[in-house]
């Protein structure tokens, strides 16, 4: 994508708006992928709406432009509510965590993957999805 300004973001052909548009931080609409625009999945109209509230509202409430990438599948081992154990196919969205200590000193501390079933194109917590805590394990 090659753009200069926001208009022209606006008005990008559908094949260009491999884009995502999202808002950020503790809206009411920042969870269960409400507040995500997929920039291909929209007519332009659209899309030149979404993104110009998201610029109207950039100084009260940020929200986020990334490029749209989608998850590779995977299997996943699953508990289901009878205690059995299957094996989901599923798309993983990966949100690392990082940490800061009192000397300013940030570190990965490990990162939580959400895995929904494969035919879901939005991935977020959704009743079901599956949450798994990751670390790095050490290095021998």
């Amino acid at each position: 994508m090659d753009a200069n300004s926001w208009e022209e973001v606006a008005h990008l052909s559908q094949k260009e708006r491999q884009l995502v548009l999202k808002i950020s931080g503790f809206h009411e609409t920042a969870w269960g992928s409400r507040g995500v625009y997929i920039g291909h999945d929209m007519p332009t109209s659209e899309w030149s709406d979404r993104l110009h509230t998201a610029l109207d509202h950039a100084k009260t409430q940020p929200w986020i432009l990334q490029e749209f990438r989608e998850g590779r599948k995977i299997e996943h081992p699953v508990f289901r509510d009878d205690g059995s154990i299957e094996m989901m196919q599923g798309r993983v969205r990966l949100c690392p965590y990082y940490f800061t200590n009192n000397d300013d000193e940030t570190t990965f501390g490990g990162c939580l993957a959400t895995i929904v079933p494969a035919d879901k194109k939005k991935i977020h917590g959704m009743s079901d999805g599956v949450l798994v805590p990751c670390v790095v394990g050490k290095q021998d």
